[in-house]
């Protein structure tokens, strides 16, 4: 035992000093043979935990990162391996500082990251009724005209962000005439359609399609007349009326000849010039005669007011 103790101790500054030796040696071929790189990637930020009822928006969806890692690791890693998340506990609707929290794979080490707080915004879903509008396009057979466009309901859904939902004046849809001679039904397909006339096709309409029956008849005869808004009270003081436009401008009426006699111009639903103090844009109801069919019963006005 004492030889062998004997042997340990002997020489043992120089044992210590090959033993650090070689381990530096180690690690330098190690270095050298599987030596750590950078690298950057681009990754999506994923939400966590977010409340029930609300649509979540954030300023920056994606954030650039940049890892290092033995080169031998960044070779075979993949960058869905790299994660980028914000906890929405708690969070209330409005605008909200949320953290991003990066997390990434063992044997990794996160150098840096473009973001570190992101702004998350939590809006309301809501539904809200609004009227169901088909127009008609094409024409029946010879001597044929549409009477009447019947919706299986008048009124459908629209569900999606608050902001969305209360821009949407109706639901339409479109039902194609190819020479029809008969009453037909059709499933059409509906799409919401803001106060400006726009297709929001981020909100979904419920129910998303009816059955929509044409009726036709014969005997009927067609006019073009045009739309002429109709106001009432007084703008403002000191404001006077600029400009007035309304679309459609004109409209194609099919009724029965005893009807369109008469009838010059199709006339909107009264605006309220009292409100009107700049560029408002209303969209009004036409005002039809029973037994007249029209495309459309809405028309958009543009008033424009100025200062005097």
């Amino acid at each position: 035992m004492n030889n062998l103790q004997n042997i340990f101790r002997r020489n043992l500054p120089v044992k210590i000093l090959a033993l650090v030796a070689a381990i530096i040696l180690w690690g330098y071929v190690m270095n050298e043979e599987n030596p750590s790189v950078t690298a950057s990637f681009t990754i999506p930020v994923e939400t966590v935990n977010g409340p029930e009822g609300f649509n979540v928006s954030l300023d920056e969806k994606e954030v650039k990162i940049k890892v290092r890692a033995a080169r031998s690791l960044m070779a075979a890693v993949h960058e869905g391996e790299f994660k980028a998340t914000v906890d929405l506990s708690g969070f209330i609707e409005g605008e909200n500082s949320a953290k991003v929290k990066v997390t990434v794979p063992q044997g990794f080490e996160l150098v840096e990251s473009s973001e570190n707080t992101i702004l998350v915004t939590l809006e309301s879903l809501i539904a809200r009724g609004v009227p169901v509008d088909i127009h008609t396009w094409g024409n029946p057979a010879e001597g044929i005209t549409v009477a009447k466009v019947v919706p299986q309901q008048e009124y459908v859904n629209v569900y999606g962000p608050r902001h969305l939902v209360e821009s949407i004046a109706k639901a339409a849809g479109q039902v194609q005439l190819s020479g029809n001679s008969t009453d037909f039904t059709i499933k059409v397909k509906l799409s919401a359609i803001d106060k400006n006339g726009n297709r929001i096709p981020d909100l979904a309409v419920l129910p998303g399609d009816l059955d929509v029956t044409i009726q036709l008849a014969q005997g009927l005869t067609k006019k073009i007349l045009a739309v002429h808004p109709k106001y009432e009270g007084t703008l403002p003081d000191g404001y006077i009326l600029d400009s007035v436009s309304v679309e459609p401008a004109q409209l194609e009426v099919t009724a029965d000849e005893k009807i369109l006699a008469n009838w010059k111009e199709i006339e909107t639903s009264s605006i309220d010039l009292s409100t009107v103090d700049g560029p408002v844009t209303r969209e009004v109801d036409l005002i039809i005669p029973d037994g007249a069919t029209v495309p459309n019963r809405k028309a958009t006005v543009k008033v424009r007011a100025v200062p005097k």
